[in-house]
């Protein structure tokens, strides 16, 4: 079984109800967020836009769609999750299939410093998303450490 350990999920990383008009307006919100926390490189924001335009990553996830945007590891300092969670829902495009736009309000974005380490992660992920009783504690939780518990709680997380 794919197994993921908590220390890449940051809870000082965690941002609730955000408020963003788009995509870009998103990105370059979180990448001034982990920049001066030494997550990643100042290329990352353009990267993450580059990426997402060639490379969409929102998937329909029942009951809500999620976005997992990322880019190529060069861009990294130090590995992370970065988990937002949207006031109101942007439009994103669909993982393998371009013509298809998703509300996304739970975004996740990945900060690998290998190669292979994200598809066992995003199988974790992917399996919570699809559990409606998952993303409504994600949706009802007030603080980030409520969030950060919902979370940490995913089948396949392991302590560090």
């Amino acid at each position: 079984m794919a197994a993921m350990q908590l220390d890449l999920l940051k809870h000082e990383l965690i941002r609730l109800d955000w408020e963003v008009d788009d995509q870009e307006e998103f990105f370059e919100r979180i990448a001034a967020e982990l920049l001066p926390a030494g997550y990643i490189k100042d290329t990352f924001c353009g990267a993450l836009a580059e990426r997402e335009r060639k490379y969409p990553t929102a998937l329909p996830t029942m009951p809500e769609a999620v976005a997992i945007p990322h880019s190529d590891v060069e861009h990294i300092v130090k590995p992370f999750i970065a988990p937002v969670r949207l006031a109101r829902p942007i439009n994103w495009r669909e993982m393998g299939n371009d013509d298809v736009v998703h509300p996304v309000r739970f975004i996740f974005v990945l900060g690998f410093v290998q190669e292979d380490r994200h598809v066992e992660v995003l199988q974790i992920m992917l399996q919570a998303f699809q559990d409606p009783a998952f993303m409504e504690r994600l949706s009802a939780a007030q603080t980030p450490d409520e969030y950060y518990r919902v979370l940490s709680g995913m089948s396949g997380v392991q302590a560090a």
